[in-house]
């Protein structure tokens, strides 16, 4: 029995050919069709229904970030029996941090069916990890938690998460460089400023002075993406490595 029932003041047009490349492609079976165009359009559509309210996937994304949290520390808490708190904690942060979300969503091929004012506008990584995360909280309003959970773990975590591995990832480079400083008692010091505009968006120059010399030097659109960047290169040139995964959790 359906717990929700999704309605809307207006009905988008949603061809047949588009709704089976969506099924085909994500191998999902659509029951709302309406639902999952609303599920792939940018707020840069500028569409609105009868009532005049703004149509996009803000909303679903939302919802989707909170099904997405909870299934994946559902898996987590399954799969790691003897895991702590704390340990389950850095395990969930690691698959539903920006950048993995991103990285998934591009794999999907998500952006294929995003419905914007222009597709050779950038907006960034995000909107792919956006659209993965409306994408969850559409199939949850036309399938229920119990499908939704099985779609997530099934054809999301499994597919694109190397669970075996997952210890061994780095969820921030500048914050394994600065750990790596403090534990070898060596100082690691970021001098991060705007130098500049790329187009409308502003520069930033991130270094990183190790034991006060210069180690290295990047350049993003962000004070973060520049930390960043600068510290994942660091970390090739000090030749460091995430300590090895030995099987802890298990």
């Amino acid at each position: 029995m359906k717990l929700l029932k999704y309605i809307r003041g207006s009905k988008f047009s949603l061809s047949e050919n588009f709704a089976q490349k969506i099924q085909r492609r994500l191998n999902i079976k659509i029951f709302n069709k309406d639902l999952f165009e609303e599920a792939f359009t940018h707020s840069s559509a500028n569409l609105k229904n009868s009532t005049g309210q703004i149509i996009n996937f803000e909303r679903l994304e939302f919802l989707g970030d909170a099904l997405l949290t909870s299934i994946v520390a559902e898996f987590l808490f399954e799969y790691y029996p003897y895991a702590k708190e704390g340990e389950l904690t850095k395990l969930r942060a690691k698959i539903v941090s920006r950048s993995k979300l991103n990285e998934i969503g591009k794999q999907m091929c998500l952006f294929e069916f995003a419905k914007i004012s222009n597709h050779h506008k950038n907006f960034g990584e995000d909107i792919h990890g956006n659209l993965l995360e409306s994408l969850i909280g559409a199939i949850f309003i036309d399938k229920g938690y119990n499908k939704t959970k099985s779609y997530v773990i099934n054809k999301i975590i499994l597919r694109y998460i190397d669970i075996k591995n997952l210890d061994k990832i780095v969820l921030s480079h500048k914050a394994f460089l600065i750990e790596w400083g403090q534990k070898e008692k060596k100082e690691i010091e970021f001098l991060t400023q705007e130098s500049g505009k790329v187009g409308l968006k502003s520069n930033y120059s991130s270094e990183i002075f190790l034991e006060n010399k210069l180690l290295i030097k990047s350049k993003d659109t962000s004070k973060k993406r520049a930390e960043e960047k600068a510290a994942k290169i660091a970390v090739r040139i000090l030749k460091l490595r995430p300590e090895k995964s030995q099987n802890k959790y298990g």
